[in-house]
């Protein structure tokens, strides 16, 4: 879908239960996609967005992601090889922040698995019998709510779980705080240097013997996992 029908899609009010059940159903929708594949124009309304990160040569290719969320969509907390900063265009969205050291707390997938670097528990209702170590995940080292020009930076391989629009109060999961309406926001990925690091050994590891040859496939390959 183009971003103009995902917009009328992300203001959409619940529906009648299709099972018959006399019921409301609210229906969530996430997308992404590198700006300049869907809305080439804005790239030239936010000129100098490569001075966002200090090394521009190690910008993600692709340039600028647009995400868009409807309220109560969101992202599984999770961390990327690449370093990000995220700014919000329109809407709210809640992010907390882990180190890499709750990677056992979290319970993340494996890495040969299709959801690798994402956690298996459901923070809204943890199973702690399946996943024993959530009961030790220590509190967030960054839980903000960004709204409409708020930026964030958030450091590769640090863990990240993301709700968009109203999420639940940090005091009072019961209650409901942010705004109601879609979540919208920019991503730039930087290549990281603990990625580069890690790149350097698969390459050497890898190419024949005597080959020196500097390959930048690997780095960005792994920014589209």
């Amino acid at each position: 879908r183009s971003p103009s029908e995902l917009a009328k899609l992300l203001h959409e009010q619940p529906v009648d239960d299709a099972a018959g059940n006399n019921q409301m159903v609210q229906r969530y929708h996430y997308w992404t996609s590198p700006i300049a594949d869907v809305a080439p124009g804005i790239l030239k309304q936010i000129e100098g967005y490569e001075k966002i990160h200090d090394e521009h040569r190690l910008l993600d290719p692709r340039g600028p992601s647009l995400w868009m969320g409807s309220s109560g969509s969101g992202t599984q907390a999770h961390y990327d090889v690449a370093d990000n900063v995220i700014v919000q265009l329109f809407g709210s969205k809640r992010i907390r922040c882990y180190s890499p050291d709750a990677a056992s707390a979290l319970h993340v997938f494996p890495d040969a698995h299709p959801r690798a670097r994402k956690s298996q528990v459901n923070f809204d209702n943890p199973d702690h019998a399946l996943f024993p170590n959530f009961s030790l995940l220590p509190p967030p080292e960054i839980d903000v709510e960004l709204e409409t020009g708020s930026a964030l930076f958030i450091p590769a391989f640090w863990f990240h779980h993301v709700e968009n629009g109203i999420v639940a109060q940090k005091s009072c999961p019961l209650q409901r705080q942010g705004n109601p309406g879609p979540s919208v926001s920019l991503n730039l990925f930087s290549l990281s240097k603990p990625m580069m690091v890690a790149q350097n050994i698969f390459r050497d590891a890898s190419r024949p013997l005597g080959e020196t040859q500097f390959h930048f496939d690997f780095a960005v390959a792994a920014l589209r996992s």
